[in-house]
């Protein structure tokens, strides 16, 4: 008897019908950003709850055809997305009961807009010789500045780096956002979408043009320099040789040694430089001349500066460090 009273109370458990559940939610507002976080709450009743925030992969008219929803936990759902849009927001809340054979649901909806009024860009890089990314600098609210060396030291070698047949990557801070470039002066119907593939020669001075996923627009100016460097070094009648650094391609060393007698203190350097209108070179803050006398009893640190042709405010900096010894 005992034993057919607990089937018969696990009989009336199983046999008990589903109540009908009450869908209902809330959302902090009706208008986000792309990325910005939803804040969903579930105020209905139901034992289970999930929400189709209607973008794609989780479209509720879709759901025969792989869609799917995600589950609220604990009444809350945090969702951002990830494009602009305007989405149906849909919640599922179900109730069952009978081993699930009795499965009671009701839906609600809302709709929610989302704008993506960002255009900025969050980084523009050129990749050297496939081996390094370089990182272009944001010399003011439009001016990039991009700096490369003229050779690269590569498997021993010194290897010409031409700023031609380039490729550039553009990073934006919004996925949405599209990225366009121009030669700089040329009119607005000649800007053309950047690729992977797309190929500048960076001796000229590029537009770009970053266009938000809502429309707006801003626009850059992309300025390419070479670091300064001795294109010919000779000391007391030897000649230097510029040896560089395979990760900083800003920094240069030269280690000389001169013939035996030569009074370091006071030995007039012969050089040239690359582009004389445009590249100068300091010790500190003097400017330097081939053939004035400088003093080389210890390692001397020479500072080039290089202006942009088109625009001298946008400069860089390399140094090269010149050691010199006695025979």
């Amino acid at each position: 008897m005992l034993l057919a009273g607990v089937a018969a109370m696990f009989a009336s458990c199983d046999d008990k019908e589903a109540t009908q559940p009450t869908a209902a939610i809330s959302v902090d507002k009706y208008h986000y950003e792309v990325n910005e976080s939803m804040q969903l709450r579930f105020i209905g009743n139901a034992d289970n709850v999930v929400v189709y925030p209607g973008d794609e992969n989780h479209d509720y008219e879709l759901r025969t055809e792989a869609n799917s929803g995600l589950v609220v936990n604990k009444g809350l759902l945090t969702y951002a997305y990830p494009k602009p849009g305007v989405y149906h927001v849909v919640c599922v809340a179900t109730n069952h009961e009978d081993a699930g054979n009795s499965i009671l649901s009701d839906t609600t909806s809302v709709w929610v807009t989302v704008t993506d009024d960002v255009n900025t860009i969050k980084d523009v890089t050129v990749s050297v010789l496939n081996i390094n990314e370089v990182y272009a600098e944001l010399m003011n609210e439009t001016d990039w500045r991009i700096a490369l060396p003229r050779k690269v030291r590569y498997n021993k070698k010194d290897v010409n780096l031409s700023l031609r047949n380039q490729r550039l990557a553009i990073y934006q801070d919004s996925p949405s956002a599209t990225v366009k470039l121009k030669e700089a002066g040329a009119s607005d119907d000649e800007y053309k979408q950047n690729t992977s593939t797309t190929k500048y020669d960076l001796a000229k001075v590029f537009d770009i043009r970053s266009t938000a996923g809502s429309g707006g627009v801003r626009d850059y100016r992309l300025y390419t320099l070479y670091y300064g460097e001795f294109k010919s070094f000779k000391l007391a009648g030897v000649t230097g040789k510029v040896e560089r650094n395979e990760y900083d391609y800003s920094t240069y060393v030269i280690d000389m040694e001169v013939p035996a007698g030569t009074d370091l203190t006071a030995v007039a350097p012969e050089f040239t430089l690359n582009d004389p209108a445009t590249e100068k070179v300091f010790i500190g803050d003097e400017e330097q001349v081939s053939g004035t006398p400088v003093d080389f009893t210890s390692p001397v640190t020479y500072r080039f500066v290089t202006s942009h042709a088109d625009n001298p405010a946008i400069t860089v900096e390399a140094i090269c460090k010149v050691t010199v010894t006695v025979k």
